[in-house]
Parts: C-alpha cells; structure tokens; sequence
C-alpha cells in the first residue's frame, strides 16, 4: 500500500504544515511590500523637492537682476512642485543672491512638509520635512544689472564706457 494516498495522514500533516508556514509568513510579507512602498514613496518624495530646488537655481541664473533671480526662482519650485505628486502645498523658498555678480553663483534651498497619508499606517508619520538646496553659476558673460531703474537710461542718454561720448 502506497504511504501518499488521499486518505494517508501523511498527506495531511504536509498540506496542514503549508497552511500554518502561510498564516505565519503572509503578515511579514505584507509589513515588507508596505515598508517598501512608504521608503520607495519617501525617496521619491525627496528626489522631487531636489528637483525642485535645481529648477530654482537653474531659473534663477539666467535672470539679469538679483530681484528677478529671486521671483523667478519661487515661481520655478511652484511649478515644478505643482506638476510632481508631491504633496506639498506651500513650499518654503529661499534663494541665496549674495553672490549674484558675472561670474557668481546662485544658491535655492527648498524647504517641504510633504503629505504622506496615503501611505500611513500605524507607526508610520502622515507627513514628513524634506530640505535640498542647488547650487549653479552665473556666466561670466551675463550682464548684471540693478534692480532698480536708472533715470539716465529711462530717458534715453545711454554713455558709453571709457568717458567717449
């Protein structure tokens, strides 16, 4: 007689034993994809507030003033942060143009408390602070030019450098 027939209790004991292994090993599965996807979910999170914050620097550089760099760097983060699924609904930007001469760099740093609750469970934070800054260098053949407007030029008598007129 055959020991792996339906009704040997061998057959039984593995089928029992294979329930028993899942019941103990599916909760530990799960704990693992969750995690993997609140850390995969984080990092993301973290590359988009990078980005946003090289958008910022980017936009920034290729402005002509020191006033424009820094609106146009806030607007870059906004958008940028608006059409990434970041949850961040106001983002803190602040834009270092102490060096903004021909030649300097600008610096942004963003600033995000990000909405993680669709990712939430116990234990795990509904939200989180990410921080990144971007550093990127002015061309030395930009001309700079103040932010405020020079009456000369405004009406027109523009003198060329070296005195000639």
């Amino acid at each position: 007689m055959s020991t792996d027939s339906p009704r040997s209790p061998r057959r039984w004991d593995d089928e029992g034993q294979a329930l028993a292994e899942l019941v103990i090993v599916l909760p530990v599965l799960l704990l693992v994809a969750l995690l993997m996807i609140f850390f995969g979910r984080i990092e993301s999170a973290q590359g988009d507030v990078e980005a946003a914050a090289r958008a910022g620097a980017e936009a920034a550089v290729v402005q002509s003033n020191a006033a424009l760099a820094q609106s146009s760097a806030t607007a870059a983060v906004t958008a940028t942060l608006a059409s990434d699924h970041v949850a961040c609904p106001s983002p803190t930007v602040a834009t270092n143009v102490g060096n903004f001469i021909s030649g300097g760099s600008v610096s942004v740093t963003v600033t995000c408390v990000a909405n993680l609750a669709d990712v939430a469970a116990p234990g795990i934070p509904g939200s989180r602070t990410f921080s990144a800054t971007s550093t990127a260098p002015i061309d030395p053949y930009t001309v700079i030019t103040n932010a405020f407007i020079n009456s000369e030029a405004s009406s027109g008598s523009i003198r060329p450098l070296g005195g000639v007129s």
